[in-house]
């Protein structure tokens, strides 16, 4: 819990997530809200407006696409941020009370793990904006004013939004918790399945003592109904979750998918004709190349892990032992409510699959847009006679 409550803190002071308070410190805070974000898109349609450089048109729009891009996705957040509403985190609130009501053992341990792997992604994310905020000011050779119009566009937007990012991916990395513990319940239950070792199948009352060990002495149907249930109240916050984080995380992907196209190009034209005088620009390019592909990676990577639990949970209850018509009904409907589950994976406002299946599809996309894009540059070369003029490498 400490972990989500220094994220929450970070996000509050950056206008990215509700205070959860009333009275006159909200005013305070929806002021300072709304401050960064007016800041912000001031800043970057100032850049737009008065970016020059002679290349073609389609990329200067695909270049600057970004900075609308950030616009949208930091105006999502600002605006529940500013809503400051009690369902606004319900979602989130509701995953704590069901943690909650579980063993306090099971409570301690999954909160562990959750607190030592949101804690490293919270470190990592501010190092990682405070390495490019630094590569930022030795590229502009400490200009402070222009180091921090820069900073403005791109780097207080990105990071941000990596807040946004990790708002979403905490909780679901505790509901792949429960679903981790849910597994090992299913393991255990197998595991007491097992008949004595002294018994054989040529025993007379083999079946019968079988049947009990399976059934009534393992509590097995009890065990599974309980289990079913809790699965299904996962899938449903889950869902509930990309209800509230649908449009955010489609935004995302849109604008970190078009910048990793634009950011790889820029690299390829570098490598082209390099300028080694350019090396911490160069270092910058590949840090934010870095960053919307972990951006990426990481929410797909999230939601498969749950797929993944599942589909252990499908394998667990498949190996069970079964003795009764009842137990097997039990089964049966675990089953079908897991492959249901499985059938249907998590979809960002019904347009974006989050499995790491679709990764093939996202680098076709990428590769369409970087080859197009290189297409380009060589007619435009050919056209002119002469290399294009180096100010598309400048990002401010």
């Amino acid at each position: 819990m400490s972990t989500s409550n220094c994220l929450l803190t970070v996000s509050r002071f950056l206008g990215v997530a509700p205070l959860g308070r009333k009275g006159p410190i909200q005013w305070i805070h929806c002021l300072w809200c709304l401050s960064l974000l007016l800041y912000i898109w001031i800043s970057s349609i100032y850049k737009c407006v008065t970016f020059k450089s002679e290349i073609p048109t389609i990329e200067k729009i695909l270049y600057l696409m970004e900075l609308p891009g950030n616009m949208a996705v930091n105006g999502f957040l600002v605006y529940y941020a500013v809503k400051n509403r009690p369902w606004c985190q319900e979602t989130e609130f509701q995953i704590h009370r069901f943690v909650g009501g579980l063993d306090p053992n099971v409570v301690k341990l999954i909160y562990r793990r959750h607190c030592q792997s949101s804690h490293q992604l919270l470190c990592v994310v501010i190092a990682f904006h405070l390495l490019c905020a630094a590569v930022d000011i030795g590229s502009f050779n400490f200009d402070w004013c222009a180091t921090a119009f820069s900073n403005s566009i791109y780097n207080l937007p990105a990071l941000m939004i990596s807040l946004g990012v990790l708002q979403y991916v905490q909780p679901v990395h505790i509901l792949g918790l429960l679903l981790e513990n849910l597994r090992q319940r299913l393991e255990e239950l197998k595991l007491r399945q097992r008949p004595p070792i002294s018994a054989t199948k040529l025993d007379a009352d083999y079946e019968a003592a079988f049947g009990i060990l399976v059934n009534a002495g393992g509590c097995s149907g009890l065990l599974l109904e309980e289990l079913r249930s809790m699965c299904n109240t996962i899938d449903q916050l889950h869902k509930k979750l990309m209800d509230k984080f649908g449009i955010f995380l489609l935004l995302n992907f849109a604008n970190s998918l078009t910048s990793f196209c634009v950011e790889l190009y820029l690299i390829f034209n570098f490598f082209e004709t390099p300028l080694w005088e350019e090396s911490l620009l160069l270092i910058y390019r590949l840090l934010w190349l870095f960053m919307h592909g972990v951006r990426i990676w990481l929410i797909l990577s999230v939601n498969t892990w749950i797929l993944e639990k599942k589909c252990h949970m499908f394998q667990l209850l498949n190996e069970l032992e079964v003795c009764s018509s009842h137990l097997e009904r039990i089964i049966n409907r675990f089953l079908v409510q897991l492959q249901t589950s499985l059938s249907q994976p998590p979809v960002a406002c019904g347009i974006v699959p989050l499995d790491t299946l679709e990764v093939g599809g996202f680098i076709g996309v990428l590769m369409a847009i970087v080859i197009f894009l290189i297409q380009i540059g060589l007619g435009n070369k050919s056209l002119m006679g002469v290399a294009l003029n180096r100010s598309n490498w400048v990002y401010v």
